[in-house]
């Protein structure tokens, strides 16, 4: 009860504009979540595309999002961060519709393209505007808390909103969720409202703009360590499916680890950010954040003759990591940013994070061995050190930055 006295508050202190922001996290995750469970079922199952097929269609739209946040990021600091969320909006929507509706490769890959193209455009943007709407880094910490809330709750809905319509038809979930960010178009035209204070405008050459970002030492540490986050989380895709396809689980337990995660986020998230204001800090925040959420998979190893166990356990340390420490990676990133370019940092982060994630993918499904047989013992201990590792690391930085 205190922790919602709290979240209130914090949400009363917000301007419009933020409390317009934290809310499309849910929207944003509503919408997304609708489709992307099911995308895979649909262009195998009711359209009955080749493998590689399908996974080309998925490859092109987490390329299209991941390898183009830098520039999605770069064109909203130099057109404002409004038109550019306004514009993604809408291309989002109609690429969803599109998505839905297509049967043919060629129209299924513009659709994939412009809906990573479109979360390029405006999640970078989206988190600059809001961090440049926060006055105080007490206030970022708590703005991107309730964002995280926020798209948890919308993680949680999405799937289960997406399962009704998808009965119905896929394409009458393109066109709800198409409409979802139509509806979010019209509500960033009419009611978020420029800068009050706006960036000063970048007027350096944009290769010259990312050469000064590579250059910047501290945050590039920052970028590389928090990666680990990216890493650990897309192994709820890769490695956790494998274990428990290896012990021979049903689908609905991946299912409850997902409905775990969203629950833990919306129930616990504004307690624990409470508590790292109050007593813990930012640097032990993340520092323990990713520990725990790299040592959860060790539950993999230590709990395996009760697989249901394991899976519910990894799941429960994993969520409890998480927020910890997600909502402070991005309210900590403009501590580094130069003046104009929180959007290109942004973008920046996202990109470098994606390939980092890719990369681990490649090479940890490269070493799970055939479906269904038992992933190897030493992934799990990996990724224990990959999140001990990077959260010592961090918690180091940020100490040493905090006393200078």
């Amino acid at each position: 009860m205190i922790a919602f006295k709290s979240g209130l508050d914090s949400w009363r202190d917000l301007s419009p504009a933020a409390r317009l922001l934290v809310t499309n996290g849910l929207a944003f995750n509503l919408g997304f979540y609708m489709m992307m469970p099911y995308l895979a079922h649909h262009l195998g199952g009711t359209l009955g595309l080749a493998g590689w097929a399908s996974g080309l269609i998925m490859g092109m739209r987490v390329f299209s999002q991941q390898g183009l946040f830098l520039l999605g990021g770069t064109l909203g600091d130099r057109i404002g961060y409004r038109p550019a969320i306004i514009w993604g909006c809408l291309i989002r929507s109609f690429g969803f519709a599109l998505l839905g509706w297509a049967g043919h490769l060629p129209l299924l890959l513009l659709a994939a393209f412009l809906t990573g193209f479109a979360g390029a455009l405006f999640t970078p943007c989206a988190q600059a505007y809001l961090a440049a709407e926060c006055r105080t880094a007490t206030q970022r910490q708590q703005a991107f808390a309730l964002h995280n809330l926020a798209s948890e709750a919308g993680m949680l809905l999405g799937p289960l909103v997406g399962l009704l319509l998808t009965n119905l038809s896929y394409t009458m979930t393109g066109l709800v969720s198409g409409g979802v960010f139509f509806l979010l178009t019209g509500l960033q035209w009419f009611y978020l409202p420029k800068l009050e204070e706006p960036t000063k405008p970048v007027d350096t050459h944009v290769f010259q703009q990312w050469r000064t970002i590579v250059q910047n030492r501290s945050f590039l540490r920052f970028t590389l360590f928090s990666a680990a986050y990216g890493v650990l989380f897309h192994q709820l895709y890769l490695s956790v499916p494998a274990f428990i396809q290896s012990q021979h689980q049903t689908a609905g337990l991946l299912g409850s680890v997902f409905t775990i995660t969203a629950l833990i986020g919306v129930v616990l998230q504004l307690p624990a950010s409470q508590w790292v204001q109050r007593s813990l800090g930012m640097p032990r925040a993340i520092g323990l954040g990713l520990a725990g959420m790299g040592t959860s998979y060790l539950m993999m190893n230590w709990l395996s003759h009760w697989p249901v166990l394991a899976t519910i356990m990894q799941a429960v340390l994993f969520s409890l990591g998480s927020i910890l420490c997600y909502p402070l990676f991005s309210a900590r990133l403009p501590h580094y940013a130069q003046s104009g370019q929180l959007g290109s940092y942004y973008g920046f982060y996202a990109s470098f994070g994606g390939c980092v994630a890719l990369l681990s993918n490649l090479v940890i499904g490269s070493l799970l061995g055939a479906a269904g047989s038992v992933p190897p013992v030493w992934i799990w201990y990996g990724l224990a050190v990959c999140g001990v590792g990077a959260g010592w690391l961090l918690y180091q930085q940020l100490v040493r930055e905090s006393a200078t």
